[in-house]
């Protein structure tokens, strides 16, 4: 399968630590999105909506979306009851209560929060910094219940979750009195297969161009 992603994409991250997770080779194909590589007539023939992550799966499925992907990946790489994607359907309903929380809210207000900072060099309006709290103290009562965000134990609604929560270590968010999601994030990078490969390594590109918030 060819994953088209890009290296600094929280979402591409998620979809490449599962496979990491899974052990499976995705041949990867990066997309300089600055250079327009997503909307070559190539590109726009596999994902009309010009967004990376897109998985192609063979010359007739393609999928965008990296959430989606997660699942597809989960449930054609396994048996169907795998503990990142258990079978049990109230576990499964939480994953994707979660996954759907990440992309409606955690991340929407994640990237609210950060994406000022490479368009005028400041974080924004303090509005934007308050719903990113209520964010987190929604993460922080989900840890609340569960040693993880879904279950007891690592699923892939934490693969997800854990990339946007990243993205905010890079642009210096202070999630100190969140002492939950602190805990969650710092095992799930110590449980996680490739963690520093894929995701801490960036860091040191994304932070060139980001100015620390004053």
């Amino acid at each position: 399968m060819d994953l088209y992603y890009a290296a600094h994409s929280p979402p591409c991250w998620s979809v490449i630590l599962l496979a990491r997770q899974l052990d499976f080779n995705l041949n990867l194909k990066p997309i300089d999105t600055t250079a327009g590589e997503h909307k070559t007539e190539h590109f726009l023939k596999i994902n009309p909506t010009h967004t990376i992550p897109t998985l192609a799966v063979d010359d007739e499925y393609a999928l965008s979306e990296s959430r989606a992907i997660l699942v597809y990946l989960i449930e054609s790489q396994t048996d169907g009851n795998h503990p990142l994607y258990p079978k049990d359907a109230k576990t499964r309903g939480l994953i994707h209560n979660r996954l759907d929380f990440d992309l409606g809210t955690f991340y929407k207000r994640a990237f609210d929060y950060f994406m000022p900072l490479f368009r005028t060099g400041s974080l924004g309006p303090e509005e934007n910094s308050a719903k990113l709290d209520e964010a987190f103290g929604f993460l922080e009562a989900f840890l609340g219940k569960t040693r993880y965000v879904a279950a007891d134990h690592l699923t892939i609604a934490d693969i997800s979750l854990v990339a946007t929560v990243s993205t905010l270590d890079i642009c210096y968010f202070d999630r100190s009195k969140f002492d939950k999601v602190a805990a969650w994030h710092d095992a799930c990078k110590k449980e996680l297969v490739g963690y520093e490969d894929v995701v801490g390594k960036s860091f040191a590109g994304w932070r060139k161009i980001l100015k620390k918030p004053e």
